[in-house]
């Protein structure tokens, strides 16, 4: 499979991720297979670049008509840390990225809530309460700056706790991102609960497969994950999120590219 057996609609539709630091690598290529991007703003990215060089690649995408998505930093990140500085840190770094992202212009910024379960599992009530007043001052910088977020699902073990944050806020500005991957490996569930919980404010969906036994981010179509299910459920519910290609390998980009659109061709979505 190469790039030229991947239709012009499918590059638009199917963002793939790209880190910031990356771009020196693959960058060039992307742009030159004409693929929309999603932007990842790592930990690394966010010390090893000034405001200035993302204003220059943003405008020099912008220039060539690029669809953009940003994800923000997560490592480490903690917006229900128990830890007050820790919380506060994190609300910071979410902050710094955000003032990053407007210069992308993205349709959406996808964000973590930083959940672990081996932290926080027996005291989720505590943990929810400062998550929400921890995205407080980020949910308020997205409604001036005009952006979308989406709170993703890692952790989580059941969409309760995504949505209790998401609807505590009732935000235009803030909605969710929804992660197979994520949800087969670490909360051992089908997408049904997950997408039926979400779709009412569903901006994006991340797409890599697995096992079930790890977040290998393997190409769709190289685990178990049915993906057709979910992009009929989609189609049937007339839900048209953005779609993240999250590629660990350069050798994936063409085949899980190939495989999402076999699926789009065959539902007619």
């Amino acid at each position: 499979m190469t790039l030229a057996d991947i239709s012009q609609e499918t590059k638009k539709r199917v963002h793939l991720a790209l880190p910031f630091v990356m771009f020196g690598d693959y960058l060039a290529e992307a742009l030159a297979a004409g693929l929309s991007l999603e932007v990842g703003l790592d930990h690394q990215a966010m010390d090893l670049f000034t405001m200035a060089d993302f204003k220059a690649v943003a405008a020099k995408l912008k220039k060539a008509g690029v669809n953009l998505t940003v994800h923000a930093p997560f490592c480490d990140l903690s917006l229900g840390a128990f830890d007050g500085l820790v919380q506060k840190a994190s609300v910071t770094r979410l902050k710094q990225a955000l003032e990053v992202a407007c210069f992308f212009e993205p349709q959406v910024v996808v964000i973590h809530s930083g959940y672990h379960p081996g932290y926080h599992r027996e005291r989720q009530a505590k943990w929810l309460e400062l998550a929400q007043s921890g995205l407080e001052e980020v949910v308020r910088l997205a409604e001036e700056r005009g952006l979308r977020l989406a709170l993703e699902n890692v952790f989580e073990p059941e969409p309760a706790l995504l949505t209790a944050i998401v609807e505590y806020f009732a935000s235009p500005a803030l909605g969710y991102c929804f992660d197979a991957g994520h949800a087969y490996a670490f909360a051992r569930s089908s997408w049904q609960p997950w997408l039926k919980a979400f779709q009412g404010r569903l901006f994006e969906i991340h797409v890599h497969d697995n096992d079930g036994r790890w977040d290998d981010h393997l190409p769709p179509g190289q685990g178990k994950i049915p993906f057709r299910e979910i992009f009929t459920f989609l189609a049937k519910e007339k839900l048209n999120p953005v779609i993240t290609f999250e590629a660990h390998r350069a050798e994936d980009v063409w085949p899980g590219l190939a495989y999402l659109q076999e699926i789009f061709e065959a539902i007619s979505w």
